[in-house]
């Protein structure tokens, strides 16, 4: 009788031992999945930083290049407006110039008729000269001489006669000659006055033409400019546009992968809850009563609460504390796993679970295993408020937390209806 009990004893303590085994795998992926949704959504999470930034660079070029354009647009304008203001010079400087060759045809044929008034003065000058020598001699002879020289009387009349008309043409010439001599120098101070205007209005507009050119060269420079920086600016653009498609293209596939990822998880969770709920039916304990926990494994601050999380489902509670925080267990119950079930993956995840009727169980993971490693073993009956363990770092994780679990007939539950 004592061998048959001794023998009871020692497989009621080998068998959850024993249960280990599915456990840990199951735990190793689902820790690997839980790693690979992290580091996808941390991957998704870039994607979309970059995007924004890539973005930001788009609305940035943008603003460039309705800036630019529109610096463009009044360079083009005021370029414009120049052509147009040059054509008219060109056109007034086309009229000036017709007006100038006008006035030197003018002054030339002018001079023309200087010359041939010139000619015609110089005769009159002559006959006028003739003119006065005749009648300086004739007013050398007395009338009575004149008479006395005569043939008749008729010849002395006709003598008195000549010279009459002669004095009437010597005053015509005289006034014909002071005529002609101001009319002509008129003609030729006016011509001349008339070509030095023309003149100075030709280089007037030829200036203001040759800096309405230089003007409206330099802006078209700037509209050249603005031009070649709003095709530098819109290539910019296009380039951040396509890398912001690209970013969130990967980002689009990144979420699709990490909700993958998340299926299996979840798939890996109910696997995991599976075997948490077979280990704790071999417990050799009765049915879970229901009604709420004797007390709370942790006290601190809840960082992740039970349900939707990255496009996937968190299936415990995070409560976060000091690091080696002791953690105690949430009621009395036998301890069905202990240990580091993720190791041979590379990682150093420790969790315990305690099964508190062979249909309830609750998880403990992220546990230290270096400063103070869990002081419970496997097939150990613990008490409610006995410590198993501390806080730790152990397995996917940021900072020190407990992520706890509650799991009802295979499948994990909301812990918060349970805790006091």
């Amino acid at each position: 009788m004592v061998v048959l009990a001794g023998l009871a004893l020692f497989l009621g303590q080998v068998i959850p031992a024993a249960a280990d085994d599915p456990v840990a795998d199951a735990l190793r992926r689902k820790e690997e999945l839980e790693r690979a949704v992290a580091v996808s959504r941390a991957n998704t999470e870039r994607y979309k930083e970059a995007a924004t930034q890539f973005q930001a660079a788009v609305n940035q070029s943008n603003a460039a290049i309705a800036n630019l354009q529109a610096k463009a647009d009044a360079a083009q304008s005021q370029a414009e407006q120049l052509g147009y203001e040059i054509q008219i010079a060109e056109e007034q400087l086309q009229l000036v110039s017709f007006q100038l060759d006008e006035t030197k045809a003018l002054v030339s044929s002018l001079k023309a008729r200087v010359d041939a008034e010139n000619k015609e003065l110089s005769q009159r000058e002559d006959l006028y000269a003739k003119h006065l020598r005749t009648t300086y001699r004739q007013a050398q002879i007395s009338p009575l001489e004149m008479l006395l020289s005569s043939n008749s009387l008729s010849e002395f009349a006709s003598r008195i006669q000549a010279m009459v008309i002669i004095n009437r043409q010597d005053v015509q010439l005289a006034n014909e000659i002071r005529a002609i001599r101001d009319e002509t120098t008129a003609n030729v101070s006016l011509t001349e006055d008339k070509a030095a205007e023309m003149s100075g209005l030709q280089d007037q507009i030829t200036q203001q033409r040759a800096a309405l050119a230089a003007q409206k060269a330099r802006y078209d420079q700037l509209l050249r400019d603005a031009q070649a920086a709003i095709a530098s600016t819109t290539l910019a653009r296009d380039q951040a546009t396509e890398a912001r498609n690209n970013q969130l293209g990967a980002a689009a596939k990144q979420t699709q992968e990490t909700a993958n990822l998340n299926t299996l998880l979840q798939n890996a969770e109910a696997q995991y809850e599976q075997l948490a709920a077979a280990a704790a039916a071999r417990s050799g304990l009765g049915v879970y009563a229901g009604g709420k926990l004797p007390i709370w494994p942790l006290r601190g601050v809840i960082t992740s609460p039970f349900g939707a999380r990255w496009g996937g489902f968190h299936n415990g509670l995070d409560i976060a504390a000091p690091m080696y925080s002791p953690i105690v267990a949430a009621a009395s119950g036998r301890v069905t796993t202990v240990g580091k079930p993720y190791l041979a993956s590379g990682d150093t995840a420790t969790v315990v679970i305690i099964a508190h009727g062979n249909n309830f169980s609750t998880l403990y993971g992220h546990l230290d295993d270096r400063v103070h490693p869990p002081i419970v073993q496997a097939g150990q009956y613990v008490n409610a408020g006995q410590v198993i363990a501390f806080e730790g770092m152990t397995g996917w994780t940021t900072g020190p937390h407990l992520h706890f679990m509650t799991i009802l007939n295979g499948r994990a539950v909301d812990p918060m209806p349970y805790l006091p």
